[in-house]
């Protein structure tokens, strides 16, 4: 099942999914707290005398500045499944390691945001609503935003030989 390119053939395409309400609320609070840690360094000639908080600083910008545009993709190829969070982690996942998937939920910050660790297994957790738990020994928790995503995600996984447990 190959285009006459020979290009894998695309079951599934999340396409870039960027942080939800909250999370996109939190990092504006960050942003505000660092603007005005940065007002209180320059009023105060701190940036002069103690030049390690110019350099802090720019690292708290630069780290935030990532979250800020950090988006989530997923993808489910014939034999692969393929995760990305942009800007820190990409994973391909043969399809014969996916034992089975289901679909889950997210609600509020219970698991935080962003690429998380946890004893669901690793979390790609955009958004709050519809997700996917992967079980490959270890588990994938995946958020996808809406219900319809969700869905296609699933039956892209069905149609690839994945045992998808319906709730």
């Amino acid at each position: 099942m190959r285009t006459s390119s020979g290009d894998p053939v695309i079951l599934f395409d999340s396409g870039r999914m960027f942080y939800g309400r909250l999370p996109r609320a939190i990092i504006g609070g960050a942003v505000v707290l660092l603007i005005g840690i940065l007002s209180a360094a320059v009023t105060t000639d701190a940036l002069r005398t103690d030049p390690p908080v110019a350099v802090l600083l720019a690292g708290a910008a630069v780290a935030v500045g990532l979250l800020a545009f950090g988006f989530a993709r997923i993808q489910v190829l014939e034999n692969e499944v393929r995760l990305r969070w942009f800007p820190f982690y990409r994973r391909r996942i043969p399809m014969a390691a996916v034992r089975s998937a289901a679909p889950a939920a997210i609600h509020g910050l219970r698991y935080g945001f962003g690429l998380r660790f946890g004893g669901f297994g690793l979390g790609i957790i955009q958004d709050t609503g519809p997700a996917v738990q992967l079980d490959l020994g270890r588990g994938y928790l995946l958020s996808l935003g809406t219900a319809e995503r969700q869905e296609r995600f699933l039956a892209a996984l069905a149609a690839a030989g994945v045992d998808v447990h319906r709730a």
